[in-house]
C-alpha cells in the first residue's frame, strides 16, 4: 500500500483538464492494490481485533474504508481537493496501522502463538 501513497504523493495535475486521467490511474490502483488489501483487512484483520476488544479500533478501520471506497466512486468526476483529501485519507488510514493496528494485532498473534505453548509444558 506504501508504494500507492508515495504514487499519489507525486500526482500534480498541471491543469484541471489532467484530472480525469490522473483519477482513472488512481482507480485503477485502488481496483488492483488497495481493494483486494480492504478486503483481506476485513476477512482476517477487523475479526481479530473486535475478538481482542478492540471493536473500536475495528470500527474506525471499517470507516475510514468505506470513506475511500465512496471516493474512489466520486473519482468518476474528479476535482483537485477530491485527490487531495484521498491522498490524506490514505496516509491516515496508513499512520493509523502502522502506529496501533499491527502493534495490537501482533501482541494478539504473540499471546495465541504462547498459550498452547502453556499448555504442552503442564
Amino acid at each position: 500500500m506504501m508504494h500507492f501513497v508515495s504514487a499519489i504523493r507525486e500526482v500534480s495535475p498541471e491543469t484541471e483538464a489532467d484530472l480525469p486521467e490522473i483519477a482513472q490511474r488512481m482507480r485503477r490502483v485502488f481496483a488492483s492494490d488497495l481493494e483486494p488489501h480492504f478486503v483481506e483487512e476485513e476477512r482476517y484483520a477487523l475479526p481479530m481485533l473486535r475478538e481482542v476488544g478492540q471493536a473500536a479500533l475495528a470500527d474506525e478501520i471499517f470507516a475510514q474504508h468505506e470513506k475511500m471506497r465512496e471516493m474512489d466512486k466520486a473519482m468518476d468526476t474528479p476535482t483537485t481537493s477530491l485527490l487531495v483529501d484521498f491522498v490524506h485519507m490514505l496516509e491516515k488510514h496508513v499512520e493509523l496501522e502502522e502506529s496501533e493496528v499491527w502493534d495490537v494485532l501482533d501482541a494478539a498473534l504473540e499471546t495465541t502463538v504462547a498459550e498452547p505453548d502453556k499448555a504442552a509444558s503442564v
